[in-house]
C-alpha cells in the first residue's frame, strides 16, 4: 500500500477514535486488502496453498482507496473497512475471486463473496455507535489515494493481548 494511502487511513482512524466509540483501530503497519482468510490450517496445507498459488497468473494492478463502510452494516458495525473506488472494482474482484477459486477446500470457508476491503477499526462494544455511525457516513465517498499492489502475501498471525502479530509466510510477485 502506498505510503499515501496509509497516512489517510490513520487520518481517518484518528476521525473514528474522536467519536469515543469502543473500537481498536488496526495499526499502520498492519492495514491490508484480505483476500481470503484461511483460519486455523495445518503446515501441511502451506505447502498446498504454495503450489496452488503459483499456479495463478495475476497481475499488478492500481486501486483507489475511497469510502468507509461497516460490516454487516453501519447500524451494527463490527468493522470498519475502507473500500476500493468502483472504477477498480472489477480488476481487484476478478483477481481476488481467481485467488479464492484456487484455494477452494483450504481453510474456511465463506459464502459471502469478496468483497475488498482494508479493515481499519473493529467494534469492541455499542458504546457512541451513533457518533461512530455518523463519521462512517461522512467518509463513505472520501478519497484516500491511489496505491499499486504489485504483490499478494500469505500471512500468518499471532494473536496477542496487545493486538494480532503478522508474519509473512509467502510472497506472490504479480505480473
Amino acid at each position: 500500500m502506498s505510503p499515501e494511502v496509509r497516512d489517510n487511513l490513520v487520518g481517518v482512524e484518528e476521525e473514528l477514535k474522536q467519536t469515543k466509540a469502543d473500537i481498536k483501530l488496526v495499526e499502520r503497519d498492519n492495514l491490508h486488502f484480505t483476500v481470503k482468510f484461511l483460519g486455523e490450517i495445518p503446515e501441511s496445507a502451506v505447502d498446498e496453498v504454495d503450489k496452488r498459488m503459483r499456479g495463478l497468473a495475476l497481475r499488478r494492478m492500481e486501486v483507489g482507496v475511497r469510502g468507509l463502510g461497516a460490516f454487516p452494516d453501519v447500524r451494527r458495525p463490527r468493522v470498519v473497512w475502507a473500500g476500493v473506488a468502483p472504477q477498480d472494482l472489477p480488476s481487484i474482484t476478478n483477481s481476488g475471486q481467481q485467488v479464492i477459486d484456487a484455494l477452494e477446500g483450504i481453510g474456511e470457508s465463506d459464502d459471502r463473496g469478496f468483497q475488498p476491503h482494508i479493515t481499519v477499526a473493529r467494534v469492541r462494544s455499542p458504546r457512541n455507535l451513533e457518533s461512530l455511525a455518523s463519521v462512517i457516513r461522512e467518509c463513505s465517498a472520501k478519497e484516500f489515494g491511489r496505491s499499486t499492489i504489485s504483490a499478494l502475501k500469505l500471512k500468518s498471525s499471532d494473536l496477542t493481548p496487545g493486538g494480532p502479530i503478522y508474519r509473512d509466510v509467502k510472497e506472490y510477485s504479480l505480473q
